[in-house]
Order: C-alpha cells, then structure tokens, then sequence
C-alpha cells in the first residue's frame, strides 16, 4: 500500500474534479519560497498526478525590478488558482509551486495501481517495457531507492564508469521483476550512470507495481 496526500481546494471536499495533485510527501514538509512563501514540490522526489487547467502566463515584478514568469494552474472543479510553475511547457518543469493557503491535504491509503504509472516506464510495440533507471553507484547493496517521474533510481555496489555496473544491475533488476536475464536488454548507457532497460513480458503497469513493491529509501 501506498500512502499518499491529495491536495483538494480548501473549500472543496473530495471529489474526483477537485482532487489537485497526489503526493507522496506531506505538503507542510516541503520546502517554501521566500518570496511568496509558495510550498516547492520536486517532481523528481515526487510522484504527483495533477489534474489542473491552465490559467495562462502572469508577470510578476519581484526584488530590484526583475521579472518572473509564472505559468498558472487552476483547479478543474472550482477554477481556483492553486499552483504555478516557471517552465511553458509542463512537462518540462522540475517544481510546482503550490500556493500558501489554497490547498487541503488528505492522507490516503491506495493501492499501486490506482497510482498513474510515471513517464519513465514506457509501454513500446511487440510487449516491450522500456524504463530509465539512474544508477547510483559504489553503494553497500542493490536496491530500488526511489520511483521518480522521470526515472527509477537504482542503488549498485560496482562502480558505473567502463559497464562494471551493468552486470549486477540486470541480475538485480531480474531479481525484483522475476525475469530471466535472456528477458531484458540494456538498450542503452552501458558505460555511464543514465540508462535504458527494456524487458520482456511483463506490461508497464506490472513493472511499476513489481519496483513499487521493492523500493528501499
């Protein structure tokens, strides 16, 4: 089971239109701006599902006349703004600032597969699974360390550098997912720490849920 926080609008109860974002971290222990005392949530540390309207570009002037794009996020219930970030692009962002005051948390229990399984886990043509792993080397053990947005982080004992890691990391990785290493290919970044495993019948949901199960902070 997963413990997650969802942020609904303050005023709001829970429903499926005014649920913001989900969380795996506490709003109140995320880190804030100084200057409009927004909490800063990292998506890289964070899985969070948003459900959000644009609200389009405001600038704002901050200290010594400089200027700060923010790209607003409304709830989809209410329209309340809630949340802003400083890339055009979402998908691109690295923070969403959520907005002192405007949001309630709720903890919840839910279960893996309610959770959105994140972009690093990609479902390719033929039943193949592609997953971006970042690989933390010249640890004490192996393990799944964290599930990110963007990749799955992998702790290894042998350092990344010549493909000395890549050994233990297939074996590894067979382990946690109950394949056989003729299953997975590493697609590519055999002599650095960013890599691409793809592997073999299993669809990208079970993948998620079999490194969810296995993680190790």
């Amino acid at each position: 089971m997963l413990r997650l926080m969802v942020l609904t609008p303050i005023s709001s109860s829970i429903t499926a239109s005014t649920v913001v974002l989900m969380s795996s971290s506490l709003l109140q222990k995320m880190p804030k701006r100084k200057t409009d005392k927004s909490y800063v949530l990292d998506k890289k540390k964070h899985l969070a599902r948003l459900n959000i309207n644009e609200g389009g570009k405001v600038l704002l002037k901050r200290g010594e006349g400089k200027l700060e794009k923010q790209y607003r996020m409304n709830c989809m219930g209410c329209g309340l703004f809630v949340c802003y970030r400083s890339e055009e692009d979402l998908e691109y962002a690295t923070f969403i600032y959520v907005v002192d005051g405007a949001l309630s948390t709720v903890a919840a229990e839910t279960n893996p597969q309610d959770a959105p399984v994140p972009p690093c886990i990609s479902q390719l043509e033929g039943g193949l699974v592609q997953v971006a792993i970042e690989v933390e080397d010249r640890q004490q053990r192996s393990a799944i360390t964290r599930v990110n947005a963007d990749d799955v982080r992998v702790a290894v004992a042998a350092p990344a550098a010549r493909g000395e890691a890549n050994n233990e990391l297939l074996e590894f990785m067979g382990k946690v997912l109950g394949l056989r290493l003729s299953q997975m290919t590493l697609q590519r970044g055999w002599n650095n720490k960013s890599k691409l495993l793809v592997v073999e019948d299993l669809s990208a949901r079970q993948v998620y849920e079999k490194l969810l199960e296995a993680v190790q902070p």
